[in-house]
């Protein structure tokens, strides 16, 4: 079945900050074309890369977040390969930029150039920090939007230095990458109902400080108040957070009264603990201001079973508990293969590998996605549809 996009042109002028969002509407039935310079978009030479490829074609970063789109090459120096560029952004729905303000705008190319022609694109700007400002112009990464949101100095604990959330993963990129994407459909929206594209302005930072509620909450930045970074528990209550097992970690979050006694009643059985018991520490508040003897008892109980039994036992005593997954507990996680998760995808350097399926279902089958394009692979299909003369 057609997605819902269908029809629908997006031009990807974006590196890692736009590529997710491009991703959905290739899913969703949108012809998307990523336009990349001669050496290749640089998440090509993301690592990790396909055991034994040793060409451009080898990033899994590449394989996965460009699939179901095409590849154009052109070199923005060339005035030849600009016109091309010219014309196809005059015939694009969205577009999604992360140049820097300007850069596009001194080759003829940015939004005020294309919207005068094409006044109803829909263009997707991505910046560090904005198109107006005292920041706009600064640079900016993953890292530094999330130190620049607040939210690195709030991850971590407390006695060594911050960490960046996610890690490797450039979860500030996705995060904004997805804000880029609903951009994308409510200036779709706003065409329809005023009859022209929109100029959707995203910032880097304000996408990361957005989903923080440890910065980016009203309450916190009123009352101007220190928060010490926790670590992996927090300091609301107990237990709260990540506590080993035998074999691994679990997450355990108990803030209901019932959740207290169940977990209560169960170091008792199970350890004979007669303290953990006592009613004063139902009291929440009070646990907090004894978090390291909770946190004691806790592992003691925790320490006592592999991963696996106290997730099972933890549930069927309607405690909210689950495990930190790895990789490859994931890739065996008989729930997720119930319904049905995981997916297979072709690799542009050939064979196929295991991804994340959809992240939402419907009742219609609109999710598709084919492989990554090699490099340039669609650029003389899409200079034919856009110069009339090179098929002369």
């Amino acid at each position: 079945m057609s997605g819902p996009f269908e029809g629908l042109r997006l031009i990807d002028l974006s590196g890692l900050a736009g590529a997710y969002g491009g991703r959905l509407f290739a899913a969703l039935g949108a012809e998307v074309i990523k336009v990349e310079p001669p050496a290749g978009n640089p998440m090509r030479r993301m690592a990790p890369f396909v055991p034994g490829a040793g060409h451009p074609e080898a990033s899994l970063w590449w394989a996965y977040l460009a699939m179901g789109t095409k590849s154009l090459v052109v070199d923005i120096e060339s005035e030849s390969d600009r016109a091309r560029l010219g014309r196809l952004l005059a015939e694009a729905d969205i577009v999604l930029d992360d140049h820097g303000p300007g850069v596009l705008d001194d080759r003829g190319l940015g939004y005020e150039s294309i919207a005068a022609s094409n006044p109803g694109v829909v263009w997707v700007s991505i910046t560090p920090f904005g198109l107006s400002g005292p920041k706009r112009d600064w640079a900016s990464s993953n890292l530094v939007a999330w130190a620049a949101s607040g939210v690195l100095y709030a991850v971590g604990f407390d006695d060594q230095p911050p960490v960046v959330p996610g890690g490797p993963a450039q979860l500030g990129m996705h995060a904004t990458a997805l804000n880029a994407a609903v951009g994308a459909v409510l200036g779709l929206r706003g065409r329809r109902l005023i009859g022209r594209g929109q100029l959707v302005d995203l910032s880097l930072a304000e996408a990361c400080l957005a989903i923080s509620p440890e910065t980016g909450l009203a309450l916190f930045l009123d009352d101007r108040v220190h928060r010490a970074r926790t670590g992996n528990r927090r300091t609301l209550s107990r237990p709260f957070g990540l506590y080993p097992c035998q074999d691994g970690y679990v997450s355990i979050l108990v803030l209901m009264p019932r959740h207290w006694e169940a977990i209560a009643q169960w170091a008792n059985e199970v350890c004979g603990n007669e303290a953990i018991i006592d009613p004063v520490f139902a009291d929440m508040t009070v646990r907090g201001e004894t978090m390291e003897l909770v946190d004691s008892w806790v592992e003691e109980l925790t320490m006592s079973m592999t991963l696996l039994e106290f997730f099972q036992e933890g549930q069927r005593r309607g405690i909210p508990i689950t495990p930190v997954n790895t990789i490859e507990t994931l890739r065996t996680d008989p729930h997720l293969a119930a319904t049905g998760f995981w997916d297979t995808v072709e690799l542009p350097t050939g064979g196929e590998v295991a991804i994340p399926g959809a992240p939402f279902r419907t009742n219609a089958q609109w999710w598709k996605l084919g492989r990554a394009p090699r490099l340039g692979e669609h650029t003389e299909e899409l200079v034919a549809t856009t110069d009339p003369a090179h098929g002369a």
